[in-house]
């Protein structure tokens, strides 16, 4: 573990001190929300909507990066990803459960999360391959911090005089235990992920292929684990706690889009995203600096502002924000080094 900081802490000190003179800075946030079966809101409460998704997902990016030359950056980044995936059955068990309204009748459990918090250092390296085409491949070492990664499957039965059991069998990785809301030992390890990001332009056309997290990976030599069965009401199973290391794998996302554009100022375009069990298809536009885009599975309207030093980008599926199933806010600014 103290390798690992030493390692971090020479590495952030190498990049800062390769930033040159004269160049600029980025400062930026980037915060995706998607649950489409609980309302973000009301999250540790409020199963209402349980047929239309299944799956609750995070993911947070905020940082700072610098010029070291025209095609060369390096920066520091603080990121939470956060995937919380179950079954429909699960959903309806735990909304009927917290309601006292469960009928009678055998569920089936599933439930999987798969979340870390980590602060990492990257390089980014701009390939111009032509006048129209541009590669970017962007490298991170992580630290993480924080973790949840495990999966619960098993059953329960609720009797005709509204009584009910449940089981399942556990095998979930911590540094604090969310189930039983105590805290794990401490933690220690590492990970790495890379974006690679293509842009090419036609006369009126232009395509972007943007990969992030590719071979995302955590890298655990030492973290809390939960491993055997729990049942309540309480009976013979039984569960171990121990110290373990363990490699946590993340997806990856992408992004496709095409666009036409329609003079100097303005332009249309089309927009592709999947991220795990989350995806976007976007119809949007673009009229001098502002962008207006909709999503045709989410049903969210994304609001943006581009200029040469400020960017910013809202994006909602309800006017109240508590209701909302899908909510995103980024924030770029952009400023030079004298």
């Amino acid at each position: 573990m103290l390798f690992a900081k030493n390692v971090l802490g020479s590495v952030i000190f190498f990049l800062l001190s390769c930033i040159s003179v004269k160049g600029w800075a980025h400062l930026y946030s980037d915060i995706n929300l998607s649950s489409p079966a609980i309302a973000i809101g009301d999250f540790d409460s409020d199963w209402s909507e349980i047929d239309s998704g299944s799956f609750a997902q995070a993911r947070l990016r905020a940082g700072i990066e610098f010029s070291v030359t025209n095609n060369w950056l390096v920066g520091v980044e603080e990121r939470i990803d956060y995937l919380l995936h179950f079954t429909q059955a699960t959903a309806k068990f735990n909304q009927k459960l917290e309601n006292n309204e469960l009928e009678a009748g055998l569920y089936p459990l599933w439930l999987k999360v798969n979340a870390v918090r980590s602060t990492g250092v990257f390089v980014k390296k701009i390939i111009p391959l032509s006048e129209s085409t541009r590669l970017q491949i962007t490298g991170y070492l992580l630290k993480p911090k924080q973790v949840q990664n495990g999966v619960l499957a098993g059953s329960g039965e609720v009797y005709e005089d509204g009584s009910y059991q449940y089981h399942y069998s556990l095998d979930y990785s911590y540094s604090e235990n969310e189930l039983f809301a105590h805290e794990g030992e401490s933690v220690s390890g590492w990970g790495h992920s890379f974006d690679v990001s293509y842009e090419h332009s036609f006369e009126e056309w232009a395509y972007s292929l943007a990969l992030a997290d590719i071979g995302y990976r955590y890298y655990w030599q030492s973290v809390s684990q939960d491993k055997g069965c729990y049942s309540r009401p309480l009976g013979d199973c039984f569960f171990t706690t121990k110290d373990i290391s363990q490699t946590q794998k993340l997806p990856f996302s992408q992004q496709h889009t095409i666009t036409r554009n329609m003079g100097k100022t303005s332009a249309v375009y089309i927009q592709g995203y999947e991220w795990s069990r989350f995806q976007a298809l976007r119809l949007g536009g673009q009229i001098k600096e502002y962008v207006l885009a909709y999503d045709l599975l989410s049903q969210a309207v994304h609001f943006g502002y581009e200029s040469d030093m400020v960017r910013i980008k809202l994006a909602s599926d309800q006017y109240d924000l508590s209701k909302s199933k899908y909510w995103q806010a980024a924030v770029d600014f952009y400023w030079p080094i004298l």
